[in-house]
């Protein structure tokens, strides 16, 4: 599903995608193009791996602020959300623990899903996969629907489907019933992953909240928000490419009211992958004092309960 039309260019974006998941570019050429858009605080936030940062951060050296993340998912209400954990040391292993076993669960289902394309007799195995996208990588869903489309050129099964109808291919064969359905994987509780962040001194903010919440109902958007703020979390992702700036405005209404941070990020992947968000930094809509996000998540970073070589 498209996001919203990412048109204006703001100096903070703490919401980046790098080869190390599914973006399309490496954490270097991620960096370049941070630079090119005249950032001034940034994060790479690749999915459950924070693989990405030493290189993004070499490369950008003391022309801008880093701030190191990783974008973790979680189950919430029945939901696979994403909480945007933020200032964690790469070198905490613990925190790292947790995100491989998340992140060994996807790549286990992609292997599920590889068996299973091989079983109804397409010639694709998880060598093939793993050669063009990376045998560790958990990549765009797309890519490796472009992969399956490509093995099945000659299959007359597959002749409706063009090079890019990746979603009409998607819910014709990868939807409960259809032959390449595998259940979800393992997802962590979203209790679960707010402490794991704070433990490890970072701070939580939920990702692109309108895709779970009903902007319009602040009311049941605050009730909803309010246990996951006393378990710690401590921001909203307001101004992002998936939101409209009705949206961005509302929700930064609700993180007054909650007495949360509000935070922007473009979520960008490349524009191969995302291509209504040309460049980091664009954004629908921006926030009153960009440079202020910084300072309102800084204010709420926690103390860890105990340094890591006391665990």
């Amino acid at each position: 599903m498209p996001g919203v039309p990412a048109i204006l260019a703001g100096p903070v974006d703490l919401h980046l995608h790098t080869r190390r998941s599914d973006g399309d570019e490496s954490p270097a050429e991620v960096a370049r193009r941070c630079l090119a858009a005249g950032l001034r605080v940034a994060s790479v936030t690749d999915h459950n791996t924070m693989a990405g940062i030493a290189e993004f951060t070499g490369t950008v050296g003391r022309s801008m602020t880093v701030v190191p993340g990783s974008e973790v998912t979680a189950r919430w209400r029945g939901e696979e959300v994403h909480c945007l954990a933020y200032f964690i040391d790469p070198a905490d292993r613990r925190f790292q623990r947790q995100l491989q076993r998340i992140h060994d669960a996807d790549l286990d289902w992609w292997r599920a899903w590889a068996e299973r394309v091989r079983h109804i007799g397409v010639p694709l195995t998880w060598e093939d996969i793993a050669q063009r996208i990376g045998g560790d990588r958990i990549a765009y869903p797309g890519d490796y629907l472009a992969l399956l489309a490509e093995a099945a050129r000659d299959d007359p099964r597959f002749a409706e489907y063009g090079p890019t109808e990746h979603e009409r291919l998607a819910t014709d064969w990868c939807r409960p019933g259809r032959p390449l359905h595998v259940p979800e994987p393992w997802m962590p509780d979203i209790m679960d992953v707010l402490s794991w962040i704070a433990d490890a001194g970072g701070v939580a903010v939920l990702a692109h909240p309108a895709r779970v919440l009903d902007v319009s109902d602040s009311a049941q958007c605050r009730a909803l928000l309010e246990p996951l703020v006393a378990a710690g979390l401590a921001g909203l992702e307001v101004w992002t490419s998936w939101h409209t700036p009705a949206e961005s405005a509302g929700l930064a209404r609700i993180c007054a009211s909650l007495g949360m941070a509000a935070t922007a990020g473009s979520d960008y992947h490349g524009v191969r992958v995302k291509s209504w968000v040309a460049a980091p930094g664009r954004l629908p809509s921006l926030p009153p004092e960009p440079m202020a996000v910084l300072d309102a998540l800084c204010d709420r970073r926690p103390t860890p309960l105990k340094p890591e070589a006391e665990l």
